[in-house]
């Protein structure tokens, strides 16, 4: 008779761990629904983890030379803030979080993760840029920033006679020309100004943590015109610790004329 009360306090034993254990890992249900909200060139949603307000364009200046072009310009940028929204929400995984995981990022005490999407507008003579600012707070020891442009080309002779074509790079420069190499060194030795001489440090701009100033695409790609200069933006860790902030580096185009395809000079 001990024995079998025995065997059956361990079963109610074991069947009460496995109760626990499954609770601490289950999802927990949020506590309401999320509330989206789409209003012209903006999108707001409100959930129980997670707060998400971004803005885009409707329509660009594009679509007083080529409305096929301004069609093609503002899906390419809203694609742009759909997949941001998209990897946010699949970063935080918050339709699965456990309430072990609810407690430990706080959002039982009310704590969010946020992600804001805003934009300016910036032109040249020949182009058309979209200068997106991404702030995403996943509650770790800061926020983080980072940038993201979209320049058109405004004048069918300048860029495979297509008006209101997106620009890389590339497009800007004569065809052979080491327009890295030329962007890395002009970037090395005019960022320690920028950055200011107590938080400029050589080998951070090079490639401290990322790829810094190294003459690839990706590490200049965020660029627009503004009067005459091309605008590089780096984001924070790029070329400087994340207490130095963006940085921004104006190149004059004189600086660039011997390389810049003619249209851009």
């Amino acid at each position: 008779m001990r024995r079998d009360t025995l065997i059956g306090s361990l079963a109610l034993l074991i069947i009460g761990i496995g109760l626990i254990s499954y609770l601490a890992i289950r999802p927990s249900s949020p506590p309401e629904m999320p509330v989206t909200i789409l209003s012209g060139s903006k999108y707001t949603e409100h959930a129980p983890y997670y707060d998400i307000a971004a803005n885009y364009a409707s329509s660009t200046d594009i679509v007083t030379v080529s409305a096929v072009a301004n069609t093609a310009a503002v899906a390419l940028m809203k694609e742009f803030v759909s997949s941001t929204i998209t990897k946010f929400k699949t970063n935080g995984n918050f339709a699965n979080l456990t309430s072990h995981d609810i407690v430990m990022m706080g959002f039982d005490k009310g704590r969010k993760e946020s992600l804001q999407i805003t934009y300016l507008i910036g032109s040249s003579a020949h182009t058309l840029s979209y200068i997106f600012t991404i702030t995403e707070d996943t509650l770790g020891a800061h926020p983080n920033l980072f940038f993201k442009t979209f320049s058109f080309d405004t004048d069918p002779s300048t860029h495979s006679g297509q008006a209101g074509a997106p620009l890389a790079l590339t497009d800007l420069f004569v065809p052979g020309s080491e327009y890295l190499a030329a962007l890395s060194r002009i970037a090395r030795t005019k960022l320690p100004a920028v950055i200011g001489t107590k938080l400029a440090d050589a080998d951070f701009i090079k490639n401290f943590i990322l790829p810094g100033t190294t003459p690839e695409e990706k590490n200049f790609d965020n660029f627009f015109f503004d009067n005459n200069d091309l605008v590089i933006l780096f984001a924070p860790y790029a070329v400087a610790p994340y207490s130095a902030g963006p940085q921004t580096l104006r190149i004059p185009l004189t600086d660039l004329s011997d390389i810049l395809k003619p249209a851009y000079r």
